[in-house]
């Protein structure tokens, strides 16, 4: 079979990226679950058959938006750390941004979160782990915190960054389960899981008082 032409490959890439942009779309609006092949490939105006040509079903797909989403958020990384933000302005930047994307892709997130914790359950099918992209993003920020002599450099700031990544998606979810009220009230929840992370449980107001 001769090798394919540069041409060739550009075709077979748009035409990968307007079923994702399809399926991401309507992963968005419909829900996973009310989404069907048939929906994808008549919102992308492609044959059935191209659809099977790139991806083997409607999980695949997923899982390719997913790493778009992944790409994106690094991409985000890289934007926000060129700003030259200072970490407090940098997590107030975070924050909104999260409650916004939350907000306009709540149904997305229902998907990523089952494919994120659904190979906890088969840990033999894992074979090797990878920060989640919003870890580097928080890993960074700490990162910055610690360079600019505001938070402790005794301290992991990937293990910091998993933390608040999880605390972070838990209240994405509680929000969305809830009956996604309000973004101010889903931005007050990440702000505490914030301070919480990078200011710890002390109660610093009672140790002054001891001493």
């Amino acid at each position: 079979m001769p090798p394919q032409t540069e041409r060739q490959i550009r075709k077979i890439e748009q035409k990968q990226k307007l079923l994702v942009e399809a399926a991401r779309k309507l992963f968005s609006t419909k829900g996973y679950a009310g989404t069907t092949i048939d929906d994808i490939v008549n919102e992308a105006d492609m044959a059935k058959v191209t659809f099977y040509a790139y991806f083997k079903s409607k999980e695949e797909i997923a899982l390719r938006i997913r790493t778009v989403c992944t790409e994106e958020c690094l991409e985000y990384t890289d934007t926000l750390l060129a700003k030259n933000l200072t970490p407090a302005q940098m997590i107030e930047a975070v924050i909104a941004d999260i409650a916004e994307w939350t907000e306009q892709n709540w149904r997305l997130l229902d998907v990523f979160c089952a494919q994120r914790f659904s190979p906890l359950l088969e840990r033999s099918s894992v074979t090797e782990c990878r920060p989640e992209p919003m870890v580097i993003c928080l890993s960074a920020i700490i990162r910055r915190g610690q360079e600019a002599g505001e938070y402790r450099k005794d301290i992991d700031d990937m293990k910091v960054a998993h933390l608040l990544d999880l605390a972070i998606l838990c209240e994405q979810y509680y929000w969305m389960q809830s009956g996604r009220s309000d973004r101010q009230s889903l931005e007050t929840k990440l702000k505490e899981c914030f301070d919480f992370a990078l200011n710890g449980i002390l109660d610093r107001s009672s140790i002054a008082s001891r001493n």
